[in-house]
């Protein structure tokens, strides 16, 4: 009756049947009448769909596009959505402010950046021209003289995080880069130089304008009252993926008339590495005393017994709006655990299915925690011919990491191998293409002699600071060379151990997930005797794979991490590598790991949920019971994940 009550309303308004177009959930979301509002948008619910009527909704109530304020996480998305309110209402969409923040805070600050000393003429840094300013202010502080200092990338993705999670930088090392707490000095000083040098340039990156977004508007009463004014609707797309910055900046332009509705699902947000604040969605009630809460749980997506499980799993985690996903497509196939005896076997088995699928490549993924757990995946699918497309990154063998250790291994295993010597080389600090250009005609003109690069009169040649690091890369060398007749896993594990470990962690941000791809590399090369046969076997693979040519008609499956797979869906899903310590990841003792549920494992749940709820019809979680201890081919016994033994035995079969 109520629903009934609405409809006739609408109809009166706006002329249209949205009692065909809608279902009842996002009815009452479309027509609901201001205010705060909170939209909690499960798995496949049409959560896009009904952000499209509702900005119809509100033009055709005869509010001005100009004054609604459309929010999305790419400028795609907003325009896709605008374009099908085009579509509805025959109005031009392009009055809609609308976007992602910082082109919003862009439209914003090309206007009033003068109050704050920039002239409106400013450039944007793109993350590359920032990484250079960073570059020439270790070079001109001399932080990297006299020791290993953090490349530039590292640290300016430090200062960049910090800025997101709107923290000094000393608590965003402190939390999330311990290993760089002895240079909390210079960190500082660099951000410092880096402010001065933007403001010289008349130039912002793109922190810079959420920042000064917020600083107009928190400093200056006519601007705020101006944007709270215009905006009279406030509408924000994935919320659950918003940094405090972000929040802060809707909350200020919102406080005037508070007709803010945000839209998104606290169960899949998987985002806090980079910045995402779930406290956000989660406490958006706490901010809003007054919001009502709506909730989309009629999924179009997936069948009945792929929501029960993934419904079975997000139920325990504590910190979240309770759903229950409700299938329209009917009950479908139970999930299916496989267990297999080792990684190799669940690569074969997840090929080999797909072999045998009734349904095109294209529908079909792998979904992954950490790229690494494809490595064995790409080898088996390439050695049957089936066509892939990486969409976590590039291929595990082209990555700069896996290329770096194997070029030690290369170059010890064939001394003429310019290209590995010089790479390798080149991980050393004082060491760039001059100076190892150098030492490499000076080894040709002693016959390949190691001893030569040791002589005195060649070392005299190099800056105190090359030499000093030279000499690291010198007794690597003659360790390994002293190995060369024993596993690859062992002379890998000393390339790790012998300074390439520090080299990542000072020069990535995901160093954990780097070395963790190393790791895995040294699990697989254990079960070759020699490192000719190793490399050998990396060559080909990496070739086959690299030739692999990308048509845009060709079919292919689809191996992505699940961070990249949010939003999309496909008939078939794969999720390898469910295992204790590896999904989720584990860290810390035994201890540690018995205590009560922490945020990081409630978020590896909510991982695993958006892994579960992209696929539609056919879903496999896969598991192996053994897994090579480091560096041996000896296999450790574990434990499938939690989030397989957790999962209640009536949603899923198995099979071994």
């Amino acid at each position: 009756m109520h629903r009934e009550h609405l409809v006739t309303q609408s109809e009166e308004k706006t002329g249209r049947n949205f009692e065909k177009e809608l279902n009842e959930e996002q009815l009452k979301v479309v027509l609901s009448k201001g205010g705060p509002s909170l939209v909690i948008a499960g798995a496949g619910s049409g959560k896009t769909r009904t952000l499209i009527y509702r900005v119809a909704k509100l033009v055709d109530d005869g509010v001005p596009p100009a004054s609604i304020l459309l929010v999305t996480f790419t400028n795609k998305a907003a325009k896709g959505v605008l374009s099908r309110v085009e579509r509805l209402l025959s109005v031009d969409g392009k009055r809609v402010w609308s976007g992602t923040f910082h082109h919003i805070a862009n439209l914003i600050l090309r206007r009033h950046i003068g109050l704050l000393g920039f002239r409106s003429n400013y450039t944007i840094l793109d993350e590359e021209d920032r990484t250079d300013l960073v570059s020439l202010a270790i070079a001109e502080f001399g932080l990297n003289e006299s020791r290993r200092f953090p490349k530039a990338n590292a640290v300016a993705g430090v200062i960049s995080l910090s800025t997101n999670l709107s923290q000094r930088i000393d608590t965003t090392v402190a939390q999330r880069f311990p290993h760089l707490n002895e240079f909390i000095d210079d960190l500082l000083l660099i951000h410092e130089h880096l402010t001065n040098r933007k403001k010289a340039l008349n130039a912002l990156d793109f922190d810079d304008l959420l920042v000064f977004l917020k600083q107009v508007l928190m400093e200056h009463a006519d601007v705020r009252d101006h944007y709270q004014s215009l905006f009279r609707h406030i509408l924000v797309d994935e919320y659950q993926d918003t940094s405090k910055l972000q929040a802060d900046i809707v909350d200020i332009l919102a406080q005037g008339h508070r007709n803010i509705m945000v839209v998104g699902d606290d169960a899949q947000s998987i985002y806090a590495f980079r910045g995402a604040h779930y406290e956000n969605i989660l406490g958006f009630t706490e901010r809003y005393p007054d919001a009502v809460v709506y909730k989309l749980q009629t999924n179009y997506r997936s069948t009945q017994s792929i929501l029960d499980l993934a419904n079975s799993s997000i139920i325990r985690n504590k910190k979240q709006y309770l759903k229950q996903l409700v299938a329209t497509r009917g009950v479908g196939l139970l999930p299916t655990i496989v267990k297999t005896a080792n990684t190799e076997e669940q690569a074969s088995f997840i090929a080999k299915r797909i072999l045998h699928a009734d349904a095109s490549l294209n529908d079909i993924a792998v979904l992954y925690r950490s790229h690494y757990h494809s490595m064995e995946i790409q080898m088996e699918l390439t050695r049957l011919g089936i066509p892939f497309e990486i969409r976590s990154g590039i291929k595990f063998f082209e990555q700069a990491h896996i290329k770096d250790v194997l070029s030690y291994l290369r170059f010890v295993n064939n001394p003429m191998d310019e290209l590995a010597f010089k790479r390798a080389l080149k991980l050393y600090p004082g060491i760039g293409v001059k100076t190892s250009g150098y030492l490499w005609d000076t080894f040709v003109q002693a016959q390949y002699a190691l001893s030569a690069l040791e002589a005195k009169e060649t070392l005299e040649e190099l800056s105190r600071k090359a030499q000093q690091h030279f000499s690291g890369f010198y007794k690597l060398i003659l360790n390994l060379s002293d190995m060369k007749e024993k596993l690859p896993s062992d002379m890998l594990i000393l390339i790790l151990e012998s300074g390439y470990e520090e080299y990542v962690k000072l020069s990535y941000t995901n160093a954990e997930a780097r070395l963790e791809d190393v790791r895995q590399l040294i699990n697989y090369s254990a079960r070759f005797q020699s490192v000719t046969g190793f490399l050998s076997e990396m060559a080909l693979v990496a070739t086959v794979v690299s030739s692999d040519v990308e048509e845009a008609d060709k079919e292919r499956v689809i191996l992505s991490s699940i961070h990249q797979a949010k939003g999309l869906e496909w008939k078939i899903v794969f999720i390898p590598w469910l295992v204790d310590g590896k999904f989720p990841v584990i860290r810390g003792n035994d201890n540690q790991r018995r205590e009560a549920e922490t945020d990081a494992i409630e978020e590896e749940r909510r991982l695993f949920y958006v892994a579960t709820t992209r696929a539609k019809d056919t879903l496999y979680l896969c598991y192996q019971e053994w897994i090579p201890e480091r560096g041996t081919y000896n296999n450790a016994l574990i434990k499938p994940s939690r989030f397989i033994r957790e999962l209640p035995s009536y949603a899923y079969e198995t099979q071994e």
